[in-house]
């Protein structure tokens, strides 16, 4: 075997040597200590919660009716434009926010006098309700 030849084969022996022995050296990463949130023990979080929500039973029916309205007066009650009784245009609801009401407001003015009130709008959806 040639000089040379056992000259690069021992150099690359001597760099990996070298390379783990740098690894070795290498001091270790400091991490800041945990603190557990409440004085709690294990992990918590979307994977290993520590309580369990109880699972809740599907309504159905009226029960599921009386949500739905109640969900849509609570977003729409929530909205100034229908609070307190007030009576509003197409184009306010349309610049309000509410969609629903610009999108069926022929139907909601059932006397067609170009206004609708909370009133109006639980009507249209109890009679919707009705029909299915």
């Amino acid at each position: 075997m040639s000089l040379i030849k056992i000259v690069r084969r021992t150099s690359a022996v001597v760099v990996l040597g070298a390379l783990a022995g740098s690894a070795y050296a290498a001091g270790f990463q400091a991490v800041a200590p945990v603190k557990l949130p409440h004085g709690g023990a294990g992990v918590d979080g979307p994977y290993f919660p520590k309580t369990l929500v109880a699972p809740v039973a599907p309504s159905i029916g009226n029960a599921l009716q009386q949500q739905a309205q109640q969900r849509v007066e609570a977003q729409l009650g929530a909205n100034a434009a229908l609070s307190n009784g007030a009576a509003i245009t197409k184009t306010q609801a349309k610049s309000n926010g509410l969609g629903y009401v610009a999108q069926h407001f022929a139907e909601i003015d059932s006397a067609h006098t170009g206004r609708v009130t909370m009133n109006d709008v639980r009507q249209y959806l109890q009679q919707k309700q009705q029909r299915q």
